[in-house]
């Protein structure tokens, strides 16, 4: 399938084209330039695109009265968007599937609409996707998890509850998780029925402290590996499925009229990762290493086919793709990630819009933009002889 989004008047963003994103994409930018939100548009419209799946597939099962409904004044409320809403916003987002279809999904007069005359996705461009968004919020999900959690009614954002469900889930499946660029391995145990999550020092000197104790980059670096790994190969579609679809036809109570026009085996499955600010508390080595472990585990080792997409102010990440790259093209043995060019896209945010950083004459992406402030400092220190 081929993603397109087109962004008009969002926020910071003015117009914003993308014809193709890529399954590895990376937006740089300064604070406040829309990184993040263009990100999140994407997610939501990913997410709108796998309800829209799951409403045609219920239809061609035979399941006349679709069990949900689109908000969209809810979603662009958990996405932080009602106030970046204006008259003239436009969202289109299209997937164009290889048997030559193409399927839209358009906001526009704050209104939405799914392809023309809302019709089915037909029976053989079905897909079921995951989408999961890990949000800079990860870092409270240690204390979350020891306190927050018991506390009823307890909210502190679409984003965070998200990333933290998702967190919870892949803690069911991965018990351990060596992260040795950071010397440590995160461990899962269960002590008088609940969850005790640690970190374990892998260094000369050996100690076990609980999660919530250690430090805010292995905290954050932790969330990104797990959820990395997880997704990417231990993730179950079957036990996804059954949550969505049979969770919607049981509220329905619609379970007796479902004959399923397709088996989820057959249907196209695949998961798409946002991580906003993947750096968050690291020394530019361990970025690039927690980097290096996340492609290994997403696009080098995975059993499912993954969709990455992170947002970051890191030039250290930005030059360290290049290593990547080069790792794709050569025969030298590595363990060094490898990442194809063709499959990666990089931009950067300015103004409202974006600039693509992928060489033209060369299989490398620019960093030079990315020098201005260091070449800024330079400058001026010169000014001070």
């Amino acid at each position: 399938m081929k993603e397109s989004i087109h962004i008009k008047n969002l926020g910071p963003i003015k117009d914003i084209y993308i014809e193709d994103i890529k399954p590895f994409t990376v937006f740089i930018g300064k604070s406040g330039s829309g990184k993040s939100t263009l990100m999140k548009a994407i997610a939501l419209f990913r997410w709108l695109y796998k309800m829209h799946n799951i409403r045609s597939y219920l239809k061609h099962s035979k399941i006349s009265k679709s069990p949900f409904r689109y908000r969209m004044e809810t979603y662009l409320k958990s996405c932080g968007f009602e106030e970046f809403i204006k008259a003239s916003t436009e969202i289109m987002y299209s997937v164009k599937h290889a048997s030559g279809k193409t399927y839209t999904i358009n906001f526009s007069n704050n209104t939405l609409s799914l392809t023309k005359d809302k019709s089915l996705i037909d029976e053989h461009d079905l897909s079921f996707l995951k989408i999961s968004f890990v949000s800079e919020d990860r870092t409270i999900i240690p204390l979350w998890a020891d306190n927050g959690a018991n506390i009823v009614g307890g909210f502190l954002g679409f984003y965070f509850h998200e990333v933290y469900n998702d967190f919870f889930l892949a803690s069911d499946s991965i018990k351990e998780l060596p992260m040795e660029y950071l010397d440590v391995k995160f461990n899962v145990k269960k002590v008088q029925g609940r969850k005790k999550y640690s970190i374990q020092s892998t260094a000369k000197h050996t100690y076990e402290i609980d999660f919530k104790n250690s430090s805010s980059g292995i905290q954050s670096a932790t969330s990104v590996a797990l959820l990395a790994t997880y997704f990417s190969q231990q993730f179950s579609f079957n036990d996804a499925f059954n949550r969505s679809v049979l969770g919607y036809l049981s509220d329905a109570d619609s379970i007796t009229d479902f004959i399923p026009t397709k088996n989820l085996s057959e249907l196209k499955q695949k998961v798409f990762i946002h991580i906003e600010e993947p750096e968050l508390s690291l020394h530019p080595d361990a970025q690039c290493s927690l980097i290096n472990d996340v492609v290994i585990q997403c696009f080098n080792k995975n059993k499912h086919d993954v969709g990455l997409i992170f947002s970051t102010h890191s030039p250290y990440i930005i030059n360290y793709l290049n290593l990547l790259i080069k790792a794709f093209d050569s025969t030298t043995p590595t363990k060094i990630a490898k990442m194809n060019f063709d499959a990666l896209a990089v931009y950067e945010v300015v103004d409202g819009k974006i600039e693509d950083l992928k060489s033209r004459n060369a299989r490398l992406i620019n960093t030079n933009p990315l020098s201005e402030t260091i070449n800024t400092i330079y400058d001026t220190y010169k000014q001070l002889d």
